[in-house]
């Protein structure tokens, strides 16, 4: 007696009475195990179809490193929520240091020459042109391998003045030039442009404004025409830059040397927003805000009062340059 297989697939038990297999055909038994497998791939491939179909209606993946987290003690969620624009400042506190790479404290307190002499910023043959030397300095003891090193300091100095947009295309005093030289040369520089950590800052610059900023300093010393300044650029400024530049770090590194060679080379005062969303003036102390009444806040300067409302609100954008139309120099 031939027991009949429950699987609805072999039928090969009751076939083997049926007589011989035509020549050139497979025998029976294959045929139908063929098609038992095939009928069994396409559920496989139906099943597939429907998960893919269902995930993607409801969009749920609990295997994706994407899947919305569950909502906080089982409350659920309707909208998902939004983080910061880019560019936009992490903090309303006006004047503040932003977050950053890590700024050596305090260095030694003395500064050596970096970066390659001889660089010429405008035309000092031109009549009437005032020639201003300098040096470049990093203060001792100062990790400057955050921004490439003390030469790269030195390079975006020299870069910086040589911009057309820069102070060797203002014609006000009759012209000015700009020349890197050897802080071992017998002749006093004029300024000198010192790359100083954050505590050096403070106790030379003074502290009437609880945040990191950059200042300029006469040493005395008139025997330059510029009376041997010091231009002392904070190092956590020059690694962080300021939330006015929006993370602009090279256009506020470029602000900050001309706005403190400004001073060195005779604009010593500061000036207020002249009119709301026009470029901020270069001597505007744009490290700390853009908008005249943040600055009166401050107590930054008297020149940031107005006498009307809308001045005193008026906001400017940020402006890296003296002559951001450029020029020919001189």
């Amino acid at each position: 007696m031939t027991g009949r297989s429950t699987d609805p697939f072999d039928d090969y038990t009751d076939l083997r009475d049926r007589g011989p297999v035509a020549p050139g055909r497979p025998p029976l038994p294959v045929i139908y195990r063929r098609r038992r497998w095939a009928a069994v791939g396409v559920l496989v491939i139906v099943a597939i179809t429907l998960m893919v179909l269902v995930r993607a209606l409801t969009g749920a993946d609990a295997g994706s490193d994407d899947a919305a987290p569950a909502a906080d003690n089982g409350s659920a969620t309707t909208a998902s929520s939004e983080g910061p624009l880019p560019g936009e400042p992490t903090t309303s506190s006006v004047g503040d240091l932003p977050a950053g790479a890590t700024v050596t404290e305090q260095g030694k307190g003395t500064w050596q020459g970096v970066g390659s002499t001889g660089a010429v910023a405008g035309d000092p043959d031109v009549a009437g042109t005032r020639t201003v030397s300098y040096v470049v300095e990093v203060e001792q003891g100062l990790d400057t391998s955050s921004f490439g090193g003390g030469d790269a300091f030195a390079a975006m100095v020299d870069a910086t003045l040589a911009d057309p947009r820069s102070w060797i295309s203002g014609v006000d005093d009759g012209g000015i030039a700009f020349r890197h030289v050897s802080v071992s040369d017998d002749v006093t520089p004029d300024l000198r442009v010192r790359l100083t950590s954050p505590v050096t800052t403070r106790q030379l610059c003074g502290g009437e404004i609880e945040t990191e900023t950059s200042c300029f300093l006469s040493s005395g010393d008139t025997s330059g025409s510029a009376g041997d300044g010091w231009v002392l650029i904070n190092a956590a400024r020059w690694v962080r830059g300021a939330l006015t530049f929006a993370g602009d770090i090279g256009s506020y590194r470029q602000y900050v040397l001309n706005h403190e060679i400004g001073h060195g080379i005779g604009y010593a005062s500061h000036q207020p927003c002249p009119s709301d969303g026009g470029l901020a003036p270069i001597m505007m102390q744009q490290t700390l805000s853009l908008t005249n009444r943040d600055l009166v806040d401050l107590d930054a300067g008297a020149e940031y009062a107005a006498d009307d409302a809308d001045t005193l609100a008026a906001t400017c954008r940020a402006n890296p340059w003296p002559h951001p139309q450029g020029g020919t120099g001189r």
